[in-house]
């Protein structure tokens, strides 16, 4: 990157627009930015820097804080560089976020924010706008970020001296973030991490195979002997957990053997047991078909009885069909009776509402046609009442029309009034006009005499032309008003009269009406009075109906008559044909038919309950001699001894599974535990070798070495030694050959390590001594050589990028004149393949000795660029 041009505005000290043209600077390869303290050198700097990354080149100045306080309320605070790059022009611009007043209203003050803004134009005429986006593609163009730029190209103010007598560890820290040796040092922590994870796998695996070995119960004494204390021998319990397994099965066989043979012992003791108990079983059931067999006999009487019931009933059942005739004639000859009975009561009931209501019925189309006189009556009344309220609108519509015409016409007579007069006064003032051009002597303009004995004179309220145009248009606009009042008025007079005549006609019809009702029956009329239309209606309907009801009742009492008397002839034979059907079946009367009559489903069950009771005796006398053959020469066994050896031979046998149980549960368990055992040691055994090599890795990168030197640390003294060499090679030009950097090995007690303190290496006494020893001019020298030593490496570590642009800021002040030869000349030669070199410092020798400058001019309204 090489800067063309570089425009501050309202920035630090300057107070508008100033710009530096690097073009004429850069053809001695070296120039000087000089100036009176806090004249704005460093700014410079911080202009640059701030236009390619958004922030400052020195560390304790911020980008918000930049905003010139000589600066006018307009005057904007931007950096603007132009600079080349590979041959290719660009330009930057940005402006940080500051305050401002912005426009002042009622002579207060306000403030406003102006928002951060980057804009970078390609070679193409293209353009990257927003901050963050602008320096992601300057560090993609320049292959620099911002820490290495600084490093490189941009050696701030306090900052290049800073190498030169700092700490070890201070070097390590500014080593790190300038080459990125964070890396290593992670990697070292990674392999720390790694080792101490592996670590703690093999122990978690330890702890969770002593936990295996604790789980494992037993009584046998050789594994209390191998399990005492810690520290357990896995090989040696792996051994004896398979021959314990062997053991176990060993007695898990055996056991299985003995409960086999106790549980063959069980069988046949229960084949004698189960012969007992059927011998016993079946005198048992003897003995209780015997009892059942004698409770069977003694119903023997019981059941002879039931069977009689069943034949009187079955008899009773032939002839139940004449008794259901009989029974059902007569019940039709009551039901007649009955309705016979009801429909008498129903016509004198009926009697008594044909007397109640037959005045309504005989009166109805009198009654009524007067209900519809008086409704229309009613409703020629509230016609009536709508008309007169009708009218008294009108009326009041009428009043306030004539109202709005009175009080219309007296405006109008006003306004005349107004008008006339005026034209009047207008008049008189023509003539009063006319008047003024007579003179004594000569003839009047109006009529040609003489003499003037009195002229006129004009009134000083005189209208002019255009007022009596206005008064004309009021008069003419409030006549018109007037004209249309008075057809509203005449209008309204005409609608009140026609109402009028309405009411007049509708109260003759009312009179008319009155009139019909007034010549009607008083009889009538009171008793329409006493009852509704609806009523009326209502009964009439009802009387013509009880008519009509009482004629049908009177039929039906006539054919209920003849039914009835046919029914009791036929009533009559059926009870005939029953006596002698009773007499047949052998029943005393009906009393003794009832007795014996049940409905089918019970003759039904009282017939199978008989022949179940004929099937179970002739069942159980079977049974008891078919049972009594089979039982004889047998007696009954005592089962109890059985019983007991039983039961001794089933805890014999539970005993035997509960020992085969736990032999094959102990057998499982001592095969588990093995199996586990061997899985976790083979898993161990790898994570074992797996921490044996990253533990090696480890203690070799974290210092644990022949040499006690950290991974990190090897990477930098590398660097630190390209650094030293290239700075020697400036440091020896500048002072004479005389001094040499070098790196100390050993540490002041002696043990062997890497270190990154520096030493100096005097040529005239021979010795190495401390940089801390060197005189100020001495310590800017090396500064310088190291600084500059230190951007060769970290280009050539950057991938070869060369910068074209270095900037170098104070730190000639403690050099003597032959020390700035020296200081310059080491400067020139880095002027070489068109390289820029910019020395911001106020020493005057600078100035005899470089004779391209930049001056900036420091007043009380704000520092000047002079180039």
């Amino acid at each position: 990157m090489k800067p063309i041009t570089l425009t501050l505005c309202g920035w630090g000290p300057f107070r508008d627009s100033q710009t530096v043209d690097f073009t004429k600077l850069s053809e001695n390869g070296i120039f000087l930015i000089t100036g009176q303290t806090g004249a704005g050198k460093t700014t410079v700097f911080d202009g640059i820097t701030y236009a390619l990354y958004g922030n400052m080149s020195g560390e304790i100045r911020e980008k918000n804080s930049v905003r010139s306080d000589f600066a006018e309320d307009d005057t904007p605070t931007f950096a603007e560089l132009v600079m080349q790059h590979n041959g290719e022009g660009y330009r930057i611009y940005r402006n940080p976020e500051y305050m401002r007043p912005k426009k002042r209203k009622n002579g207060k003050a306000a403030m406003t924010k102006e928002r951060e803004k980057a804009v970078l134009t390609l070679p193409d005429g293209t353009a990257v706008e927003g901050s963050s986006e602008v320096t992601r593609k300057i560090q993609e163009i320049l292959r620099l970020d911002y820490r290495q730029f600084k490093q490189i190209s941009m050696i701030a103010q306090g900052e290049f001296a800073r190498l030169l007598t700092a700490s070890p560890n201070e070097k390590t820290r500014i080593f790190r973030e300038i080459f990125d040796t964070a890396l290593y040092d992670r990697f070292a922590a990674r392999l720390r991490e790694d080792a101490n994870n592996l670590y703690k796998e093999v122990m978690e695996y330890r702890h969770r195979m002593d936990e295996d070995v604790r789980q494992f119960s037993t009584e046998d004494e050789i594994w209390k002997e191998l399990t005492e204390g810690g520290g357990y021998s896995y090989e040696l319990l792996m051994e004896r957990l398979g021959q314990l397994e062997k053991q176990y099965r060993e007695a898990e066989k055996a056991a299985g053997k003995q409960a086999e043979r106790v549980d063959g012992e069980l069988v046949e003791l229960e084949k004698q047991m189960e012969q007992a108990e059927s011998v016993r079983k079946s005198f048992a059931r003897l003995q209780e078909t015997r009892e059942k067999l004698e409770r069977l006999k003694e119903k023997a009487e019981e059941m002879k009885q039931e069977e009689e019931r069943l034949k009187r009933a079955e008899h009773a059942a032939e002839i139940r069909a004449e008794y259901q005739l009989v029974n059902s004639l007569e019940k039709q000859v009551a039901a007649l009776s009955r309705q016979q009975q009801a429909e008498q009561e129903a016509i004198v009931r009926d009697e008594a509402g044909l007397a109640s209501c037959r005045e309504f019925y005989e009166n109805r189309e009198r009654l009524l046609a007067f209900y519809d006189i008086m409704q229309a009556q009613a409703e020629q009344k509230a016609r009536q009442e709508a008309g007169e309220k009708r009218k008294k609108q009108l009326g009041e519509k009428l009043l306030r029309q004539q109202s709005d015409y009175l009080a219309q016409e007296k405006e109008a007579g006003e306004k005349q009034q107004a008008l006339t007069e005026a034209q009047n006064r207008y008049r008189r003032a023509v003539i009063g006009l006319a008047a003024r051009l007579v003179e004594e002597g000569k003839p009047c303009p109006v009529c040609g005499s003489l003499e003037h004995p009195k002229v006129a004179h004009t009134d000083e309220d005189v209208p002019d032309e255009e007022q009596l145009n206005r008064l004309q248009e009021a008069y003419e606009e409030s006549s018109a008003r007037l004209t249309l009042l008075h057809g509203l008025a005449a209008a309204a007079r005409a609608e009140l009269e026609a109402q009028e005549e309405q009411n007049r006609q509708l109260a003759e019809e009312e009179k008319r009406l009155h009139g019909e009702i007034e010549a009607f029956p008083e009889t009538l009329a009171d008793f329409a009075g006493q009852h509704s239309r609806a009523q009326v209606q209502e009964q009439a309907e009802r009387y013509a109906g009880l008519v009509t009801a009482q004629t049908v009742r009177r039929q039906n009492l006539e054919r209920l008559a003849a039914d009835k008397a046919a029914l009791e002839k036929e009533c009559r034979e059926a009870r005939g044909k029953w006596q002698a059907a009773l007499e047949n079946g052998g029943f005393s009367g009906e009393e003794a038919y009832l007795e014996a009559v049940l409905e089918e489903e019970a003759r039904r069950r009282l017939s199978e309950s008989i022949s179940r009771y004929r099937m179970e005796a002739a069942s159980l006398t079977e049974l008891c001699a078919h049972m009594e053959e089979e039982l004889k020469g047998k007696e009954k066994t005592d089962t109890a001894p059985l019983a007991q050896k039983r039961d001794e031979l089933r805890e014999e046998k539970r005993k035997g599974e509960r020992l085969r149980t736990d032999c094959s549960i102990a057998a499982s368990d001592a095969a588990r535990t093995l199996r586990l055992l061997k899985a976790k040691k083979d898993d161990m055994e790898k994570r074992e070798k797996a921490y044996g090599i990253i533990r090696d890795l480890d203690n070799m990168a974290s210092g644990n070495n022949a040499r006690k030197l950290v991974f990190e640390q090897y990477v930098l003294s590398g660097y630190f030694e390209d650094i030293l060499e290239a700075a020697n090679l400036r440091l020896r030009r500048m002072t004479g050959g005389r001094y040499e950097l070098s790196r100390v090995e050993e540490a002041g007690d002696g043990r062997s390590k890497d270190s990154l303190e520096i030493r100096v290496m005097d040529y005239y006494t021979g010795k190495y001594r401390s940089v801390k020893t060197l005189s100020g001019g001495e310590s800017f020298k090396a500064s310088l050589s190291l600084a500059l030593g230190m951007s060769d490496v970290i280009q050539a570590e950057s991938g070869g990028i060369r910068v074209e642009a270095l900037f170098i800021d104070e730190g000639f002040g403690a050099l003597d004149s032959e020390s700035l030869d020296q200081a310059c000349s080491a400067l020139m030669g880095l002027v070489e393949s068109d390289r820029m070199i910019g020395i911001i410092s106020h020493v005057p020798e600078l100035q005899e000795r470089i004779s391209s400058q930049i001056f900036i001019e420091k007043k009380n309204t704000g520092s000047r660029i002079h180039s």
